[in-house]
């Protein structure tokens, strides 16, 4: 049967002038039913030869005038659709309003029998034909479904979501042969669909499809077919999960926003994200505060080439600003922003500035040239390792940058400074963490100097998803290679938070401080590493430990297992926003704190890696290494 129906058809659609013919075939047949229908079958009433006079010379061709200016024959029959429907009612119902006319004319002209249709025989065909050519295409498309393509070896899937979306993609996988997939049924919670079908496949709740048909009917793959805004994460969470425990791979169906002219194919039926399951249902911010003060205002933003500092001149772009400056001394990351905003942005005036933060000169230069009024200082080396290994850099650039930037926004009359900090900053076990939280002490101490007209403002916060260096697209680049993953330590944990939300919350709490203020941010729920590369290993459709191993490194130099956000002796209170806490910070001697800076900053250019460290221990007491070799210094007096 394949080889008589499915070759003809397998790389070819039918031709329009094939499918026009057949669609006037039925046509006149149906006609010819429509007389015996009206005579009650009996045969010898019916006139054959009226009948053929009437189908050549007034039903052939008001239908292939009415077919033609409809275009009903064009569409590929295998996938008709509703708009295929509409096409052909308008065609029908015009030829069959146009046969009326003529029937009702050659009454009133009284000619001859032959040429004269009764009234009964233009409804009755009208029915007919509706249902012939129907039976037509449904035909053509079961053929198509059964014999063309293959059902051997084919995924059985489920579709959760039954609403509109979900039939969409029930539509789009049954008519994609190539895809080897099969539709088994979808699954929806809502107690009114419990038991019926769509598109001829059961609806199943989802606690009897992951008991019962899974198994059943060997479903290896399930859909999510709901639209973001119908379903909230924590939902998409739990039913992540379920199929992990099942075994099941999951992947999603796109939003209606990244449909190409209304439509979607089943190439962009892609993996779900782990930054969405590890994200937070949105964040809203009130940014008044904010767009009333950057209106007309020179920002300056310092890293910003980097993951949070091109996010946040994303964001400040948005305001009516009067000028935004970029400034990093990475050139080809910034050359990129520079591109990406003159296409987001056209004609908007923002400045690059290729420099280094611990050039005093070229700092000094920009703030004379641009005289900035707000600063965000996103300029920081980050990776704990690297730093573990090279203090000198923290300290020339975290600290000594930070200071250089910190005290020419005092001279120049800058009315915020907004620092972004990290949570590594608390409690610090490394030469990174050890570094930032210097930083913070500076510029509370130089906040609680005299006759300071800068507001100094720090934001605290965890892993941002995504940035550039952080775990995910570690373990994306582990898991295409094919392994294996790597973990430092099976109970390590870490909080995550998404770049444009932790944006919005330096922008808010930016514009919320007065000076001095160290704002926590909310970080959800802490994540286990090794949770999250089984779960990115499971949603490429590979198995943990089996087509990817895992494999425990041990905890790096200076690394913790869990991170804090908030110091021992520092509480928080509540802020106007939820998300958003401020901790009540210690009291600092400026010149004492200005002496002990400048100290570690003369001794990072001639003194050794032990000095350096040592010095930063006694700046900061709470810093104590962990699995590092600086942990020998932890109890010297210095």
């Amino acid at each position: 049967m394949d080889k008589l129906i499915g070759i003809p058809f397998k790389k070819y659609n039918l031709p329009r002038k094939l499918v026009l013919i057949a669609d006037l075939s039925i046509i006149a047949t149906g006609f010819l039913t429509a007389y015996v229908l009206r005579f009650n079958f009996n045969i010898d009433e019916v006139s054959f030869a009226q009948v053929i006079v009437q189908v050549i010379f007034i039903v052939l061709p008001i239908y292939s005038i009415a077919f033609l200016w409809s275009g009903s024959y064009r569409g590929i029959i295998r996938h008709s659709s509703v708009e295929d429907a509409v096409r052909f009612f308008k065609s029908i119902s015009l030829a069959t309003i146009a046969t009326l006319s003529v029937a009702l004319l050659t009454h009133l002209l009284s000619m001859p029998e032959q040429w004269v249709i009764p009234y009964s025989v233009v409804f009755i065909h009208m029915a007919v034909s509706s249902v012939l050519l129907a039976g037509f295409r449904m035909i053509i498309r079961l053929l198509y479904l059964t014999y063309i393509i293959p059902r051997d070896g084919l995924r059985s899937v489920l579709i959760f979501g039954a609403g509109e979306k979900g039939k969409i993609t029930h539509d789009v996988l049954e008519n994609d042969r190539y895809l080897n997939t099969m539709v088994v049924g979808f699954i929806d919670d809502k107690k009114g669909l419990n038991g019926k079908m769509l598109a001829g496949k059961p609806i199943y709740p989802e606690e009897k499809a992951f008991r019962k048909i899974l198994k059943r009917k060997k479903v290896c793959e399930i859909i999510l077919a709901v639209s973001p805004d119908k379903i909230k994460l924590s939902r998409k969470k739990m039913l992540f999960d379920h199929c992990l425990e099942h075994g099941v791979n999951i992947r999603e169906a796109p939003p209606v926003k990244d449909w190409i002219d209304g439509k979607f194919n089943s190439r962009q039926i892609k993996e779900v994200n782990i930054e969405d399951l590890l994200g937070r249902d949105p964040i809203w911010l009130n940014q008044d505060k904010v767009s009333k003060g950057l209106k007309r205002a020179v920002v300056l933003v310092t890293g910003a080439a980097g993951s949070i500092g091109s996010e946040i001149v994303r964001q400040l772009m948005a305001f009516d600003s009067k000028q935004v400056i970029l400034l990093d001394q990475a050139e080809s990351p910034l050359y990129d922003l520079q591109n990406e905003l003159l296409n987001m942005f056209p004609g908007e005036r923002f400045e690059i500035v290729v420099a280094n933060v611990t050039d005093w000169h070229r700092m000094h230069r920009v703030f004379e040239m641009y005289r900035p009024q707000y600063v965000f200082n996103a300029a920081a080396y980050k990776h704990v390792p690297l730093m573990e290994t090279a203090p000198y850099e923290a300290i020339r650039v975290n600290v000594g940058g930070t200071r250089l930037l910190a005290d020419l926004s005092v001279e120049f009359g800058v009315k915020k400074f907004v620092m972004i900090s990290t949570d590594k900053a608390v409690n610090p076990t490394n030469i990174m963490g050890a570094s930032k939280r210097i930083c913070e002490i500076y510029i509370q101490a130089l906040t609680q100097s005299n006759h300071i007209r800068t507001q100094f403002i720090t934001t605290r916060f965890g892993n941002v998803l995504g940035s550039n260096g952080s775990v995910i697209p570690l373990f994306r680049k582990q898991i295409e290679a094919g392994g294996p993953v790597t973990v430092t330590h099976p109970d390590i944990i870490r909080y995550f938070m998404t770049i444009p939300e932790a944006c919005q919350l330096v922008l808010d709490a930016g514009f919320m401080g007065r000076g001095g203020e160290i704002y926590v941010f909310d970080m959800g729920e802490p994540v286990k590493i090794y949770d999250l590369a089984i779960k990115m290993i499971s949603l490429a459709g590979l198995k943990p430990e089996v087509d990817i191993p895992i494999h425990i490194t041990g905890l790096r130099p200076g690394e913790k297992l869990y991170e804090e956000l908030l110091a021992d002796e520092e509480n928080t209170i509540p802020t106007h926003h939820p998300k958003i806490k401020v901790a009540k910070v210690r009291n600092h001697n400026f010149n004492l704190v200005k002496l002990a800076v400048d100290k570690l900053l003369n001794a990072s250019k001639t003194g050794s890696e032990t000095e350096l460290v040592q010095q930063m221990k006694a700046l900061v007491p709470e810093f104590k290494s962990q699995n590092s070799e600086y942990c020998k210094y932890d109890e010297v007096a210095i």
